[in-house]
């Protein structure tokens, strides 16, 4: 009975491991999932991974060249900056930082755009046609100009950056949700629902929502590297994570006044976000070929 079930299992897949097969069928977006997932072990397990403090400075280790050049040290793999902290050290936590805040964010701004999108969704007439005139004009804007505009009005820091950038994202939740949700609800299954006597509630949580996780998936991953680029610059612009919290957009201006002399502190974190940016938008892409195979078959 065992053998009889593991067979149906296998030949007759659940959605999640059909997207998985066709995500894992693409080699890049499989790279690119394993260097995210590296990013993500540096930002849960930053403190057993650094070799020295982020923010220690140390006067007889100054701009000590990284480990593969002539003059560089095994001590320091990445080298240390003006002040001599350990660069690696820095970059592990930075990523942890910006990669950290930036997820947390983004789940805040689903969370609320799924609330708000759904509720506009739902509803028709005048409320729902100033919902989306008024996301129209919000997705017009740059999300970083937004931030800016917010973080100069309640001020720097890295949770002030965090909130501002959330409230840039969340509109574009809005707008996908409200869009899904408003086509779904002219759709055979969900009218059946409503003639079955079920609620606002029920229709959401039993009908709707189970075909919009996908979707979030893929928008979620867009959001992510926009909050990423976001963070950074905002602590690049010394507006949002302030010295001594180590966060990759504030490393990379730091390293800025000694680009000439020690280019590895601004080469290094550089790399870090274009990596991280990079691995997500792979992933992204992945997952919308992996979903759009799947449905088409």
């Amino acid at each position: 009975m065992s053998q009889f079930s593991l067979y149906e299992e296998e030949s007759h897949p659940t959605p999640l491991q059909r997207t998985w097969r066709e995500f894992r069928a693409s080699h890049i977006a499989f790279v690119g999932l394993v260097v995210l997932a590296v990013f993500f072990f540096f930002a849960l397990f930053a403190p057993l991974v650094v070799p020295y403090d982020p923010i220690q400075q140390n006067l007889n280790s100054l701009l000590i060249p990284p480990s593969w050049e002539r003059n560089g040290t095994i001590d320091h793999l990445f080298g240390t900056d003006a002040l001599g902290r350990d660069v690696f050290s820095r970059i592990i936590y930075g990523c942890r930082v910006t990669f950290g805040s930036s997820l947390l964010l983004v789940i805040i701004a689903m969370g609320l755009g799924v609330t708000i999108g759904t509720v506009a969704g739902m509803l028709s007439g005048v409320r729902s046609s100033v919902v989306n005139h008024l996301l129209d004009a919000l997705m017009a804007i740059p999300t970083l100009l937004i931030a800016i505009i917010i973080v100069a009005v309640v001020g720097t820091g890295l949770v002030n950056s965090m909130w501002a950038i959330t409230l840039a994202l969340t509109p574009q939740f809005i707008h996908y949700t409200r869009t899904f949700v408003r086509s779904e609800m002219k759709k055979e299954y969900v009218l059946a629902s409503r003639l079955d006597g079920a609620n606002a509630w029920q229709l959401f949580t039993h009908s709707i929502l189970p075909n919009m996780i996908e979707m979030l998936v893929v928008q979620g991953t867009l959001a992510l590297s926009i909050a990423i680029i976001d963070v950074s610059a905002l602590g690049f612009l010394n507006l949002g994570a302030q010295p001594p919290l180590p966060e990759l957009g504030a490393i990379l201006a730091d390293g800025l006044d000694v680009a000439y002399l020690a280019p590895w502190n601004v080469a290094l974190p550089g790399l870090s976000i274009f990596l991280m940016v990079l691995a997500i938008n792979i992933v992204g892409d992945g997952l919308r070929s992996a979903l759009r195979k799947r449905v088409s078959r």
